[in-house]
């Protein structure tokens, strides 16, 4: 991993710190039917209770949804200014950096929404294989990522490194991985269309 790729991912973690609350604010609590369905399939994918790491969990109101459906969360984000938020919400939530933090331990699932798109192309074989590793045999991953090609900055100040990835190159990715796809879902914007991914540990 190159300096300049570590320091694109460092800017943008700068950039949730000063904005966490707002983004707190500007997103539904409640999920969207289109991503009910996404963790819905999750849950399903998972044995009845079984526990599920929530990678950028945010505001945690995904992992919140989760648990209505009977699963243990385990919530971990790598901003301060979301583990602070949920923390007054009641909610234990645990720092972690997928690009340089072990997982923890092995789980039945985890969770990682709209987070890829902020690492660099040349991070993301090692945070796939790092995410087959921390899931049991069979284990499930639901994640998204931002359809296209390309490299961006985005934000009022460009902080927010963005990465786009087509269907393919990130299915040639995770089956590198060892993971196989299940379920897909899609959401169509014309500047942020994304994906979302329903993909099985093979083996």
């Amino acid at each position: 991993m190159s300096a300049s790729d570590r320091s694109n991912n460092r800017r943008t973690v700068a950039a949730y710190e000063g904005y966490a609350r707002g983004y707190a604010a500007a997103v539904s609590a409640t999920p969207s039917q289109s991503a009910a369905e996404d963790l819905r399939s999750l849950a399903a994918a998972i044995p009845p209770g079984g526990r599920v790491l929530d990678i950028g969990s945010g505001p945690g109101w995904d992992a919140d949804f989760l648990e209505t459906l009977g699963v243990r969360v385990r919530r971990t984000d790598v901003t301060a200014g979301f583990l602070e938020f949920q923390a007054e919400r009641g909610k234990a939530a645990y720092r972690l950096d997928v690009l340089s933090d072990d997982l923890g331990g092995t789980y039945d699932g985890i969770l990682m929404l709209y987070v890829l798109q902020h690492f660099e192309r040349a991070q993301v074989d090692g945070v796939l294989r790092k995410l087959a590793q921390g899931l049991v045999a069979d284990g499930a991953l639901l994640m998204s990522h931002m359809l296209g090609d390309g490299e961006e900055w985005e934000g009022g100040a460009g902080d927010y490194r963005v990465v786009r990835w087509p269907v393919p190159a990130m299915d040639e990715r995770l089956a590198r991985a060892g993971f196989a796809v299940e379920r897909e879902s899609f959401i169509d914007s014309e500047k942020r269309p994304w994906r979302s991914v329903l993909a099985r540990k093979r083996g």
